[in-house]
């Protein structure tokens, strides 16, 4: 089935390591919208760090909108009104806190373009460089976990996260979504938030089918939506889950143009028939 709608993840999928956008990505990218498909950034960032992209990408019309968060929200592009929002409960958040810091662990979570943490970290100031968002020392937990979060990100190294994500799956099974955004970040967010389900709930809102998607991931919190998708995609540096579950596989990585192989080998393949 021909393809109507493209979601992309940003860091590591989309982006280069430096961080921009490839002239090459952003050609295929225009040619696919010239050509009528809808193009959504599927992120786990939120929109203070998506907004760049947006712009650049020329996604700020009336009709664009932004998985942000994993799936946690769902945005408009132009007016960054809130469509959808999962959050974690208040009593939660205070649970999550207290569970992470007995593991040894600091965590930072993010609200109106801020990163606020709960002690000093580098790990903090590197997100800080990656999102160009500002981070801050915590001042009022109880004032911020009192209206629910959006996510918990804890930071470590990557063989300790792998053994704090399998705790804390145990630990909030069936009360939290645990998973990891890169190897080094863990998240954990409301129960259910996931890219895929988000993909579904946006993609049902606009009348396409999931099988004229065409989702494109590298990480783990990105399975959801490569599985999901009538054409779950991946670049040739996704971890080997997320390359098992897709469909289609590019020869190159995100510094190759991954994104731009994928968009004219798929989905704009499928709209010449």
């Amino acid at each position: 089935m021909p393809v109507e709608l493209i979601a992309l993840d940003l860091d590591d999928t989309l982006l280069r390591t430096d961080l921009t956008v490839s002239e090459a990505n952003r050609a295929a990218l225009a040619e696919a919208r010239a050509a009528g498909i809808r193009v959504v950034l599927a992120s786990g960032r939120n929109i203070h760090s998506m907004r760049h992209y947006a712009r650049l990408l020329e996604l700020e019309g009336p009709e664009d909108y932004l998985i942000c968060s994993n799936g946690a929200e769902i945005i408009e592009s132009a007016t960054g009104r809130i469509l959808d929002e999962r959050r974690l409960a208040p009593e939660l958040c205070a649970e999550a806190a207290r569970a992470i810091e007995e593991r040894g662990f600091p965590w930072q979570i993010y609200e109106e373009g801020l990163i606020h943490v709960n002690r000093p970290n580098p790990w903090a100031l590197e997100d800080s460089k990656l999102t160009g968002q500002p981070a801050i020392l915590l001042e009022d937990e109880e004032a911020l976990f009192a209206r629910g979060l959006i996510k918990f990100v804890v930071p470590g190294e990557p063989e300790r996260i792998e053994g704090l994500r399998r705790e804390l799956s145990a630990l909030f099974a069936g009360r939290a979504a645990v998973l990891t955004s890169k190897p080094y970040f863990l998240e954990v967010l409301a129960l259910g938030v996931d890219k895929g389900e988000a993909l579904g709930r946006l993609s049902a809102s606009l009348g396409i089918p999931m099988e004229r998607v065409m989702a494109v991931g590298d990480a783990m919190n990105d399975l959801g939506m490569v599985r999901a998708a009538g054409h779950g995609s991946a670049p040739a540096n996704a971890i080997p889950a997320v390359k098992a579950a897709a469909r289609h596989v590019a020869s190159r990585t995100n510094d190759e143009d991954a994104v731009a192989e994928l968009v004219r080998g798929v989905a704009l393949a499928g709209r010449r028939g």
